[in-house]
């Protein structure tokens, strides 16, 4: 079995959840800043962008780990030839969320997908140079 590969496909589709992380961070960030921008009689605009700011750092970071989750699933999808199936069905899902990530992301999932549809059978069958359990 290609080792290497399943540990970076795993490592890849684990660190894709930076960018939820990274959402909740900020979704926290803002309700605080807009909780404090509330209870304060004299809410000043640049504090706000102050907290709104610091609250996207979390974002910045989400994205950042998800970004290296893409290299890790692309370094197991073209560098190592990993292609066990369940690894095709999360670059599905992966690929169906990547579509919202403009462009990088909208052009990965594109690249993706038509390399899922053009070599369907790697995955599905062992005798084909595909997958081994």
């Amino acid at each position: 079995m290609n080792q290497k590969g399943k540990q970076l496909a795993i490592w890849g589709v684990a660190l894709q959840l930076g960018t939820v992380v990274g959402l909740i961070g900020t979704i926290i960030g803002m309700v605080q800043a807009f909780g404090r921008l509330a209870t304060s009689e004299t809410a000043q605009a640049a504090a706000l962008a102050n907290d709104i700011s610091i609250a996207l750092y979390s974002t910045v970071a989400g994205l950042v780990v998800a970004l290296v989750g893409d290299i890790l699933i692309l370094v197991a999808l073209f560098g190592v030839r990993y292609r066990a199936p369940w690894f095709r069905t999360a670059l599905w899902v992966l690929s169906i969320l990547w579509l919202i990530r403009f462009p990088i992301g909208t052009i990965l999932a594109i690249v993706v997908m038509v390399y899922l549809v053009n070599h369907k059978k790697e995955f599905t069958e062992p005798e084909a140079g595909g997958y081994r359990r």
